[in-house]
């Protein structure tokens, strides 16, 4: 019966060691850090170039479907602040913007890049054919809307095999002067190419 003896030793011993190797709770609390990303430049790598960044927007536009009505939208005052009686009267939050393409430093409008860009605007509609107090004409409503536009390449200006498009879209609640609250959405759609030129359309809902 002695082959017991060393066999039980073992046991012990193996016990032992896996005892010894259990982790040890930390004693203070641990936090773990957070990645750090760089969301203006990716890496130079021969791929294509990632920006990211901001920039103020006015675009005052027509409308094919309703001639007399002039929109714009912006997210500093309107004439440089000079009129107080519509439109912002202090610059706000800018939009923002993605350029994804191509980057040449010696052959800058060869470079090829995608844009998207959007934001809050604050829209100011006037009626055009009736005097106001707004820029001379009537106001008809105003207030925030959401804001997207898209370019196709932002440097191009159309050759003859390719066109260069861009568009806006504007969708959000204003208000009427008598304070009903009316729903607005507007779409512009611009082209350019050597074959066909330039080629523009605009049109607004409001109700």
């Amino acid at each position: 019966m002695r082959w017991r003896i060393p066999l039980l030793l073992s046991l012990i011993a193996i016990v032992a060691v896996s005892c010894d190797q259990q982790p040890v709770e930390p004693t203070t609390d641990q936090v773990a850090e957070a990645p750090a990303f760089d969301w203006m430049n990716n890496p130079d790598n021969g791929n294509e170039k990632l920006y990211r960044s901001y920039e103020d927007f006015i675009l005052c536009i027509g409308f094919d479907n309703a001639p007399d009505l002039r929109a714009c939208h912006s997210n500093l005052p309107l004439g440089d602040g000079t009129e107080t009686d519509c439109g912002l009267q202090q610059a706000e939050a800018p939009t923002s913007y993605q350029d994804v393409g191509s980057f040449k430093e010696d052959e800058f409008f060869d470079n090829d890049f995608h844009k998207i860009q959007k934001g809050d605007v604050w829209v100011t509609i006037r009626d055009l054919s009736q005097p106001g107090d707004c820029f001379g004409d009537a106001l008809v409503a105003e207030g925030w809307a959401k804001f997207v536009g898209t370019d196709n390449d932002i440097f191009s200006a159309g050759d003859d095999t390719h066109t260069n498009s861009w568009s806006n879209k504007f969708e959000g609640k204003l208000m009427t002067p008598g304070g009903e609250e009316v729903s607005y959405s507007a779409v512009g759609q611009h082209s350019w190419s050597n074959k066909k030129g330039f080629q523009a359309f605009h049109k607004v809902n409001l109700h």
